[in-house]
């Protein structure tokens, strides 16, 4: 019963941790924001407890033009991805829209299936 008690405890530990960390959707807003083109972006960072993190990223250009549009996907998921730490996972949600927001990209629109950050750093050469 003891034992019971105080891996309880120590969970909940851990858990209120995880939780008071600070979330990381200020650094990746200030990366992406540095990126010619990128007329605005959003970022919503979540932890879900034991569950994983989640992050969200919309990115509006500040063009049309789909070759600068992919541009800006390419620069804006690196300067992500440089912004991360090396050991950090989260589930990504990562879309770049047009200003008209007529058109969007994803990572997997630079040619290769980029569905974790590993396969982003891995895509850069960060790995």
């Amino acid at each position: 019963m003891r034992r019971a008690i105080a891996l309880s405890a120590v969970l909940f530990c851990a858990a209120l941790t995880s939780c008071s960390a600070p979330s990381p959707a200020h650094r990746y807003q200030q990366a992406i924001s540095a990126v010619s083109g990128v007329a605005d972006v959003e970022v919503d960072y979540a932890r879900h407890g034991g569950t994983g993190d989640s992050t969200d990223v919309e990115i509006v250009a500040d063009t049309n033009d789909s070759e600068e549009l992919q541009r800006i996907l390419d620069r804006s998921l690196r300067a992500f991805i440089e912004s991360t730490d090396p050991k950090e996972e989260t589930s990504l949600n990562y879309l770049v829209y047009s200003r008209d927001r007529s058109t969007y990209l994803t990572p997997s629109d630079l040619g290769t299936v980029l569905r974790t950050l590993a396969d982003i750093r891995r895509h850069y050469g960060l790995d």
